[in-house]
């Protein structure tokens, strides 16, 4: 969005803990009868939502829209299907709808300008003065700072407590009447302790809801953490996968196919997963070992704690995953793949033609899961897509508190303990992968 186009009260989400305000809200209106009856509706806006936090602002075209997610064809006529038209504009419909209920007054706003596909947000408007004819003026921006907690992230416990306790006192200030100069003093000190209170409980709360989302993202981790020794993490060898496919000639000695299949290949999105994760076992202080597919050995995953990156051309994770409810499958003898669920086979699963250029495959799906091996009760974590941009987007979702909280969210209460398999779903323009997001999950 260009600065022109912004008003003054626009507001640009600038911190982790303000996007997640966002979130918060954006999932309160999604779950509004005005949107939670719709499939189109809500992930119309949510993804909107999402690529404009992430800083994707240059996605949101109407072409793009419609190619990502209508699933139109590149080349599709925007004047003769306007499916993305319509779509916003009923979206914008819903949103006024929504803001014009009295019980969202108040909240966190999400909305679309006509003729842009650009969210734009703004926070509740704040109370600036206190009302003369009554001593309410203590409320002011409180009921502002408990819905909105983002707003107080970036200052110390200290400045909060001084802000909150200035704009209280300065509220019941306000009270002027026939109040005597000692009842002011009184109010003002009464609003000083309260504000105190008040402040105490937003810190509490914010650091809370903080610790809950870390505790998920800790929590799914910590078998790997725990374990003794280092990590061996698994990154898949597509040399092999080369060597193994139909179609190649292998008496072209010292062709360029036969001179990668000598090699040892990595994906570079496949590398990216595992560059995430290094940096958070080390962030971890949790020592580590990398080994490609072909070169580890059972009693190699027997010694300690693994991590399986890649899914197809990794030889460990087709191996782990082939009992699973959630496992690879490839469709007759073509070159479509797929997440298929074995105790519903007949929906067909969640498929990806390989066959396809990289700049037509607009999905990708991922499996990430967390094993206790039978023999030897050592974890592995397993975090393999369809394709490497699944992969990327497995990786990103194991390392996002947020993305783990909402697996967890509804996991049994003894989850810890048990075995956890998920599908991941990410959207792709030009070969990059969207935000991961949460398909299915199983505990066992």
């Amino acid at each position: 969005m260009g600065d022109a186009e912004k008003h003054l009260d626009d507001w640009t989400p600038s911190t982790e803990a303000d996007r997640k305000i966002v979130y918060i809200q954006l999932d309160r209106m999604l779950e509004s009868q005005l949107f939670r009856n719709s499939k189109r509706y809500p992930h119309f806006l949510r993804y909107l939502v999402e690529q404009a936090l992430s800083g994707n602002e240059a996605l949101l075209k109407e072409r793009l829209l419609g190619v990502t997610v209508f699933h139109r064809q590149p080349d599709y006529d925007t004047n003769q299907d306007t499916v993305v038209r319509l779509t916003a504009s009923e979206v914008r419909k819903r949103i006024a709808q929504y803001y014009h209920q009295p019980e969202h007054a108040g909240q966190l706003q999400i909305d679309l300008r006509p003729g842009s596909y650009v969210p734009i947000f703004r926070r509740p408007e704040t109370q600036t003065t206190a009302s003369p004819a009554t001593a309410d003026g203590a409320d002011i921006e409180i009921g502002n700072i408990l819905e909105n907690p983002g707003e107080i992230g970036g200052m110390s416990e200290p400045e909060i407590l001084e802000n909150t306790s200035g704009r209280v006192a300065e509220g019941v200030a306000g009270f002027h009447g026939t109040a005597s100069a000692g009842t002011r003093r009184m109010l003002r000190g009464l609003a000083t302790v309260m504000a105190l209170l008040i402040t105490a409980a937003v810190i509490l709360w914010w650091s809370l809801s903080a610790r809950t989302a870390q505790a998920a993202d800790r929590q799914l981790w910590a078998p790997i953490l725990r374990e003794p020794g280092q990590v061996q993490l698994v990154l898949a060898d597509l040399s092999a996968a080369l060597s193994q496919s139909q179609g190649l000639n292998n008496k072209q000695a010292g062709g360029p196919v036969e001179i990668l299949r000598m090699g040892e290949l990595v994906n570079y999105r496949d590398s990216l997963a595992q560059t995430a994760i290094v940096s958070f076992l080390s962030q971890h202080n949790k020592p580590y070992a990398l080994e490609l597919s072909t070169n580890a050995t059972y009693p190699d995953l027997q010694r300690s704690a693994s991590v399986l990156v890649g899914g197809l051309d990794n030889v460990w994770t087709m191996r782990v995953t082939e009992s699973l409810r959630y496992h690879f499958v490839r469709r007759a003898n073509n070159y479509v793949f797929a997440i298929e669920d074995r105790q519903h086979p007949e929906l067909g699963g969640w498929n990806v033609d390989m066959a396809q250029p990289p700049d037509r495959v607009t999905e990708d799906f991922a499996i990430v899961a967390r094993i206790f091996d039978q023999t030897t009760g050592r974890p592995v974590l397993v975090v393999a897509g369809l394709g490497a941009n699944g992969t990327n987007a497995a990786a990103q979702f194991l390392l996002d508190p947020a993305r783990t909280a909402e697996l967890t969210a509804h996991a049994p209460s003894d989850w810890r303990r048990l075995n956890m398999e998920a599908v991941i779903r990410t959207q792709i323009l030009d070969n990059h992968a969207g935000p991961p997001h949460l398909v299915t999950s199983c505990f066992w």
